[in-house]
């Protein structure tokens, strides 16, 4: 469970900082009881980052193979060959 600091812990940067360091999850911050923001290590906001890419890039894949079993998509030879057309390469 992420931890949760209200928003006037921030004035001691310091010891926020080493809060976050220490928890190594994300910490909440709150403001009179509600989320305000999330803090995150570098190392957290990369691990999230990519597995959000990861994720994105799997939903197109995932999409373009609907695409050819409906019939819709093109086939890449075909698509590759307009393109050096178009562009005479």
């Amino acid at each position: 469970m992420p931890l949760a600091v209200p928003v006037r812990d921030l004035k001691d940067t310091a010891k926020f900082c080493q809060t976050v360091r220490d928890n190594g999850g994300p910490i909440i911050v709150t403001r009179n009881g509600y989320d305000e923001f999330v803090v995150l290590t570098p190392e957290l906001y990369q691990k999230l980052d990519e597995a959000m890419r990861k994720q994105e890039l799997y939903d197109a894949v995932d999409a373009a193979e609907e695409r050819l079993r409906s019939g819709a998509g093109v086939p890449a030879r075909e698509t590759l060959s307009q393109i050096r057309q178009r562009h005479g390469l």
